[in-house]
């Protein structure tokens, strides 16, 4: 099985923090593949144990990926891959950016992607939002909760 996050970068955040720490856990299962792709080139918070590209990569790509922005989510919807998809609403874009309405609505309600939320309480802002609940939540990342809901 394969696994890579889709992220603008790997800079110092909580959120790359926690993927990367989670990743590295599988390092020793050679059952399961992970890796990442960026937007842009950063400095990891921590060592990567696993393999990171450029988000150009994505095409080539066959397994799940995780987008973690509407934006990301949309590059991965337009990707010509074998791809099971999941948006992980990790921080709401629509909260902390204006977002036009109609563009993330389609994203959101899209059939070919599932939502991941980060909490409860982002899972019912999700709801409201575009009125689809998450398929599942995800604490930081844990990645065995992942792997219970991509198999």
């Amino acid at each position: 099985m394969n696994i890579a996050a889709v992220v603008k970068d790997l800079s110092i955040s909580q959120n790359s923090f926690y993927m990367i720490k989670e990743f590295n856990k599988l390092i020793d299962n050679t059952d399961i593949s992970v890796g990442a792709f960026f937007q842009r080139s950063a400095i990891p918070p921590i060592d990567t144990l696993f393999g990171c590209k450029m988000a150009s990569f994505i095409n080539g790509y066959e397994g799940v990926l995780i987008a973690t922005s509407l934006e990301l989510a949309e590059m991965c919807l337009r990707s010509t891959n074998k791809t099971k998809q999941y948006l992980y609403v990790w921080d709401m874009d629509w909260l902390e950016n204006a977002v036009y309405f109609e563009s993330a609505m389609k994203i959101m309600r899209s059939k070919d992607i599932e939502i991941l939320a980060r909490s409860k309480s982002h899972a019912v802002c999700i709801e409201n939002f575009c009125n689809r609940s998450p398929v599942g939540i995800v604490d930081n990342w844990d990645i065995e909760t992942i792997l219970e809901i991509v198999k």
